[in-house]
C-alpha cells in the first residue's frame, strides 16, 4: 500500500469517526427530547438532574455512552439505576450516522455484502464527493439527511411510548431542510454554478418542478401551487389562532375527564383508607430496587434477528435463491420466532407466580394510563373533527390552485433561478406527502367514526417529504402499511392477540429508512409492479 493510500485511509477512518461521535452526540439530544418533550419540560432548561436524588449532573455523567459505562448504570450521587436505554440510544444513532456516511462516501461503487449492492445505495447526488471519501461539496444535504435520521429515532421512540409525536420534531427537521436545501442553492445560484452530479433528468438531491426543464407551463405551476399552498396552511393557522375556526379534538380533555369521572369507582372513605397498611415504599438507594431490565431482552432480540438473517443468508443458496433473499426472509422471520419464544416463556413464568395489579397499573378503559390509546379510539365525535381540518385544509387547496394558475400565465417560459425550483421542491414534498397522510386520515375517520391516524404521523410523513422528496415520501407510505400489518403479526404471535391501537409512527419511521437505504431492492419491486425499468430520480441514499 502506498503512502496516498495510507493517508487517504486515515482521512476517511478520521471522518468516519468524527461522524461518530456527532451521531453519539445527536443520540444524547434524543434522549433529552424523548424524556422531557412528552412531559412538557424545556429542551435547555432546567439543567440534567438525577431524577431520583435531583443532583445536577456534571459534564462527565452527561458523555455520551461513556458517561453511563463509567458510572455502571447508577447514578454517582445515589446509586440509582440509570436506564441501559440512554447508551443504546446514543450508540445506535452514532452507528447509524456513521453507518450512512461510509454507504454514501466511502463504499465503491460495485461493492457487494453477501450478494448484496450496497454500493448501488449511494445516492447520485453523493458520487462526486465519493472520490475524496468526504462531504467537501454535498456537506448541506448530508446535514439534512442526519437531521432526518435524529428526528424519526425521537418519533420512534416517544410514539413507541405515548402514542403521540410531538410537532417540534418533525418541525425541527422540516426546518433544517429548508435551510440547507433552499440556502445552499440560492449560494450555488449566486455563485452561478449548480450541484456536480444529479441523478439523470434532475437539478438537485429531491425532485423538483418540470426536473432539469423549470421553465414550462406545468414546472411553474407547481412552484406558484406550492409556495400559495404552504402560505394557505399559514392562514389557517392564523384562522385557528383567532378563534375564527376551533382546533380539532379541542375537546377531547374535556370529554375524556367525564369518561374517565364516570368509570371511575367511587373512592375509599377515610376511616377505610385510615385501616389499610401502608405500602412500603422502595427508596431509590435501595438494592432491592432492581435496575430496569431492557438491555437483556433488547440484546436477545437482536441476536435473533442477526442469526435468523445469517442463517437466512447460509440457506440461499442451498434452496437455489440468492443470497441476500435468504437474508432478507431469515431477518423476516427470526422476530417472529423470537415472539413465539417470548409467549412461551412468559406463559410458563406467569403460571408459576401469582399475578399484581395496583390501582395505578391499568384505567378503566382498559389503557395503560389515563388518556391511553385505548380511551383515545372511543372518542365518538370524530367525524365532526374532521370537518373542521378540512376547514382548516381550505385555504391551503383553494390558494395552491390559484397560484399554480397566476404563475402558468405570468412566468411560463422564464428561467428561474435555482433556489425557487430547490424551495418548490422541498415545500412539494412537505405538502404531497403530508397530503396523502392527511386525506387517508381525513377518508377513515369519516368512514369510521374513530381516528384513523395521528396528526403526528401527517407531520412525521411530511418532514421526510421536505427532506428526501415527494416520490420517496409517496413509495415509503404504502411500504409502512405493510411493515406494520408484519409487525402487528409479530405481536400477535408473542402476545396470543392483535392489540387493540398500535402507534403508526415507527412504521413510517421505519418504511422511510428503507426507502433510503433499500434502493435496489425497491427499484426492483417498482420494475416488477409496472413492468418497466425503474431508476427512481431522487436522493435515494
Amino acid at each position: 500500500m502506498h503512502d496516498y493510500e495510507i493517508y487517504m485511509l486515515l482521512a476517511k477512518a478520521t471522518w468516519v469517526v468524527f461522524v461518530f461521535a456527532f451521531g453519539a452526540c445527536a443520540g444524547s439530544l434524543t434522549n433529552v427530547l424523548v424524556y422531557r418533550l412528552p412531559r412538557g419540560m424545556g429542551v435547555v432548561t432546567p439543567p440534567s438532574k438525577c431524577p431520583a436524588c435531583e443532583t445536577q449532573l456534571t459534564w462527565r455523567e452527561n458523555i455520551p455512552i461513556f458517561g453511563w459505562l463509567f458510572l455502571r448504570g447508577r447514578c454517582r450521587f445515589c446509586l440509582s439505576p440509570i436506564s441501559a436505554e440512554y447508551p443504546l440510544v446514543e450508540a445506535f444513532m452514532g452507528m447509524l450516522l456513521a453507518a450512512t456516511f461510509v454507504l454514501f462516501y466511502v463504499v465503491p461503487a460495485d461493492a457487494l455484502l453477501i450478494d448484496i449492492p450496497i454500493g448501488a445505495i449511494r445516492p447520485e447526488w453523493a458520487a462526486i464527493d465519493a472520490i475524496e471519501g468526504w462531504p467537501r461539496t454535498t456537506w448541506p444535504i448530508f446535514i439534512v439527511f442526519a437531521s432526518l435520521l435524529c428526528s424519526l429515532v425521537a418519533m420512534t421512540l416517544v410514539d413507541a411510548k405515548t402514542f403521540t409525536i410531538p410537532l417540534v420534531l418533525p418541525w425541527a427537521a422540516t426546518i433544517v431542510a429548508i435551510i440547507f436545501h433552499v440556502g445552499y442553492a440560492a449560494i450555488l445560484s449566486a455563485n452561478r454554478s449548480v450541484l456536480p452530479s444529479t441523478a439523470p433528468g434532475w437539478i438537485w438531491s429531491l425532485p423538483t418542478p418540470g426536473g432539469n426543464n423549470p421553465t414550462t407551463s406545468m414546472a411553474w405551476w407547481w412552484m406558484g401551487a406550492s409556495i400559495a399552498g404552504t402560505l394557505g396552511l399559514g392562514i389557517g393557522l392564523v384562522l385557528i389562532r383567532f378563534g375564527l375556526i376551533r382546533r380539532s379534538f379541542e375537546d377531547y380533555a374535556d370529554w375524556e375527564a367525564d369518561a374517565l369521572k364516570a368509570r371511575t369507582p367511587a373512592l375509599p372513605s377515610a376511616d377505610d383508607a385510615a385501616n389499610q397498611a401502608p405500602e412500603e415504599e422502595l427508596k431509590p438507594t435501595d438494592p432491592r430496587r432492581a435496575p430496569p431490565r431492557l438491555l437483556g431482552p433488547v440484546t436477545a432480540f437482536l441476536a435473533t434477528v442477526a442469526l435468523g438473517a445469517l442463517v437466512g443468508a447460509w440457506l440461499g443458496p442451498v434452496l437455489n435463491v440468492a443470497r441476500w433473499w435468504g437474508l432478507l426472509l431469515g431477518f423476516l422471520a427470526a422476530p417472529a420466532v423470537a415472539g413465539a419464544i417470548h409467549r412461551r416463556v412468559s406463559s410458563e413464568t406467569t403460571a408459576q407466580s401469582a399475578p399484581v395489579t395496583t390501582a395505578s397499573s391499568t384505567s378503566a378503559s382498559g389503557g395503560a394510563s389515563p388518556g391511553g390509546p385505548a380511551m383515545w379510539i372511543e372518542y365518538p365525535h370524530a367525524r365532526r373533527e374532521m370537518l373542521r381540518e378540512i376547514a382548516f385544509l381550505a385555504p391551503c387547496l383553494i390558494l395552491g390552485i390559484l397560484g399554480g394558475l397566476l404563475a402558468t400565465r405570468l412566468w411560463t417560459g422564464t428561467v428561474p433561478p435555482l433556489w425557487l425550483p430547490v424551495l418548490s421542491g422541498v415545500l412539494m414534498g412537505y405538502l404531497i406527502a403530508g397530503g396523502i397522510v392527511w386525506t387517508v386520515r381525513i377518508a377513515g375517520s369519516l368512514a369510521f367514526g374513530r381516528e384513523a391516524m395521528g396528526l403526528g404521523d401527517v407531520h412525521l410523513m411530511a418532514a421526510v417529504g421536505a427532506c428526501v422528496g415527494w416520490i420517496d415520501a409517496s413509495v415509503a407510505f404504502p411500504l409502512a402499511a405493510v411493515i406494520g400489518l408484519y409487525w402487528a403479526l409479530v405481536g400477535a404471535i408473542s402476545r396470543g392477540g392483535l392489540a387493540r391501537a398500535m402507534p403508526f409512527g415507527p412504521y413510517l419511521a421505519a418504511a422511510s429508512m428503507c426507502v433510503i437505504y433499500g434502493k435496489p431492492v425497491v427499484e426492483r419491486g417498482l420494475t416488477a409492479m409496472l413492468g418497466a425499468a425503474s431508476d427512481m430520480p431522487v436522493n435515494l441514499p
